[in-house]
């Protein structure tokens, strides 16, 4: 979505960064690097600013070496890279569109693209005058960076939310693997089977990534319309939404969540102490190599309309106060390239936006049936379209969510307030 934060970074979505699987790698390929070399000029032209968000040093080093990549394809370009958490990211990058001083080269998820606009340069017109070829990256992805049918920024990841899940669990209660296109009610039913003995069936979270795709498989309900308008008091939505929670707060398949955490449902589901939750291709590396037990994965059960998942992912766009924007266009073209992005899969950074080096991914994870999975997944997948202030919506479900899965609201009422302090837009 991520990148959401692993679990919170393409596509969003709760991402923190890479850490065992990325070490490796990266350890092997900056050997001998001087990672700060992205920021001198070796070509006699200003570096450009490039603001990304990392949650720690091995992420870090990642995009340090993105940016080392880029400037060894082209000496011209030199890439100044800035980082701050993702958690800050947001915020800070609003502040300086404000101001007038952000980055030439700015990182965007798609779920928050239609929020920051304001301060990001349409990308048409160049990407008409460069010719630049678009066809190899995922539509989705592409229309989730898009707003008002213009393109704000390149994507390097996408990914559809998916399911994964504790093969150990199953396989000690003896319950077979849940299989691509299973539904919503076979889903009930191993929740219910592999509650008891201090472990549930499931994680549910207020999480946006995690718990709208799973309202859209039951009831079809989407939080916002195709004008951006939030749409949280539909009956629909409601109906999903208080489905959903009640998997904790009644039918008692999933833990109930005890305070607004954006990391509760991966902390639960390392935890080993729930058998199935929601997460994303972006971090399915993360979660296997920390996991202490084999990690299965399968798609969103199908609802009454089949089988349905939102995508989410993430790109590179540049600011409208960018004094070189041919230049900074030039850069995010071969940030997005595929022997990069190629790179960035193989390293555990992201499943590629561009499906042509989307096997690098696949060969790092040797997951079994992953493809399958991943792909029976994009079939279906549509991407989470946000409003403006989908940030403050995001920050108001995760606080008052809470009473939700924990009996103390109906979904009725925490939506209705949500909608209302968050504004229709």
């Amino acid at each position: 979505m991520c990148s959401y934060r692993y679990l919170k970074g393409t596509s969003g979505c709760v991402m923190t960064g890479p850490r065992i699987a990325v070490r490796a790698a990266v350890a092997l390929a900056l050997a001998g690097t001087l990672i700060m070399a992205c920021g001198a000029d070796g070509g006699g032209s200003k570096p450009l600013t490039w603001s990304m968000w990392a949650s720690g040093g091995e992420e870090q080093q990642v995009w340090h070496e993105l940016a080392d990549r880029v400037s060894r394809e082209d000496p011209q370009l030199t890439i100044k890279l800035e980082t701050s958490s993702f958690d800050d990211y947001f915020a800070k990058l609003n502040a300086r569109f404000g101001s007038g001083d952000a980055p030439c080269i700015v990182s965007m998820q798609s779920l928050r693209t239609t929020g920051y606009t304001q301060g990001m340069l349409p990308l048409d017109d160049l990407i008409a005058k460069n010719k630049f070829d678009m066809t190899d990256f995922d539509k989705s992805v592409m229309e989730g960076l898009s707003a008002d049918g213009k393109q704000y920024a390149l994507p390097y990841d996408v990914g559809p939310v998916i399911l994964t899940y504790n093969k150990d669990i199953f396989r000690n209660a003896g319950v077979p693997d849940p299989k691509p296109g299973w539904t919503l009610t076979e889903f009930e039913s191993v929740a219910r089977k592999l509650t008891g003995d201090r472990k549930y069936g499931f994680v549910a979270s207020p999480q946006d990534v995690w718990m709208f795709p799973m309202v859209l498989a039951k009831t079809g309900a989407q939080p916002a319309d195709g004008a951006g308008k939030l749409r949280l008091t539909t009956p629909a939505m409601i109906n999903g939404v208080q489905w959903y929670a009640d998997l904790a707060a009644r039918k008692k398949v999933a833990p109930r969540v005890p305070e607004a955490d954006p990391l509760f449902a991966e902390r639960e589901f390392l935890s080993g102490n729930v058998a199935m939750g929601a997460s994303g291709p972006w971090a399915l590396l993360n979660l296997k190599n920390q996991a202490g037990f084999q990690v299965g994965l399968t798609t969103i059960p199908a609802g009454p309309d089949g089988s349905r998942t939102y995508s989410a992912g993430s790109g590179f766009g540049i600011s409208k106060s960018c004094p070189d924007p041919d230049r900074a266009f030039k850069a995010i073209t071969l940030m997005t390239a595929k022997k990069q992005l190629e790179w960035l899969g193989g390293v555990g950074r992201a499943y590629p936006s561009r499906e042509s080096a989307q096997h690098a991914w696949y060969e790092n994870a040797r997951l079994a049936g992953a493809r399958e999975v991943l792909e029976a997944a994009n079939a279906t997948s549509t991407p989470l379209r946000t409003t403006k202030h989908w940030e403050r919506v995001n920050q108001l479900l995760n606080q008052q969510g809470v009473n939700i899965f924990n009996g103390a609201s109906s979904a009725k009422q925490v939506l209705e307030q949500v909608q209302s302090q968050a504004g229709p837009g």
